[in-house]
């Protein structure tokens, strides 16, 4: 009996040796599981958040990659507008010179051409002097007398405008008269002067019909 009992015992305490070994390796088993489990997971997270990173990256890239081509077309109608200005700035020093020397020209000419109306003035003056101070003498016969203006008909048959004025001097049958006196159909001899058209009287010698028939 005694010995019934101690083989049960020794059974039982076996039984619960043996069982209380397969439930801790359970949990050890459990425990190793959970921590594969845990691990995969934080591997997985750290892949996701990899790859999150990377696209993060390659967006940048994409946006460095944008800049720089929109920096390098920048540059490069910088450049071809730094040239652009460039001619422009060579074409008005151009325009500017040749303004400039056709300015020159203009002067030069404008200055010949003062220089050659000066001297035609001068010519004319000259000549117009020259006639104005040049006398000449007429003969002929009395048409009309006034104060200021005696008309003659000279030999050629021209009619004749002497202009009368203070300076000149009058004589009739050889005594001082006045122009006023002078009857038509009387002989004169004038000496006069051209000035702007007109004749003007230096001296008037006339001679009256009735002094011609007294010398004859």
């Amino acid at each position: 009996m005694r010995n019934t009992i101690w083989v049960a015992a020794v059974a039982l305490a076996f039984g619960c040796a043996m069982g209380g070994g397969s439930e801790s390796k359970k949990s050890e088993a459990a425990k190793a599981q959970d921590q594969a489990h845990q691990s995969l997971q934080a591997a997985a997270d750290a892949q996701k958040k990899a790859t999150d990173e990377q696209a993060k990256a390659e967006q940048y890239q994409r946006e460095v990659t944008q800049k720089q081509k929109e920096l390098a077309d920048a540059q490069a109608k910088l450049r071809g507008q730094r040239m652009k200005a460039q001619q422009a700035q060579q074409d008005a020093q151009q325009a500017a010179q040749s303004a400039q020397q056709e300015a020159q020209r203009e002067q030069q000419q404008a200055s010949q051409l003062q220089k050659t109306q000066a001297q035609e003035m001068q010519q004319t003056n000259q000549q117009r002097s020259q006639s104005w101070t040049q006398e000449q003498t007429a003969n002929g016969k009395v048409v009309q007398a006034s104060s200021d203006q005696v008309q003659i008909r000279t030999q050629d048959q021209d009619l004749l405008k002497l202009q009368i004025g203070d300076h000149t001097a009058v004589k009739l049958n050889g005594q001082t008269s006045s122009a006023a006196q002078l009857q038509p159909g009387t002989d004169v001899r004038a000496s006069y002067q051209m000035v702007d058209g007109k004749a003007n009287a230096l001296t008037i010698d006339a001679t009256s019909k009735s002094s011609q028939d007294q010398q004859k």
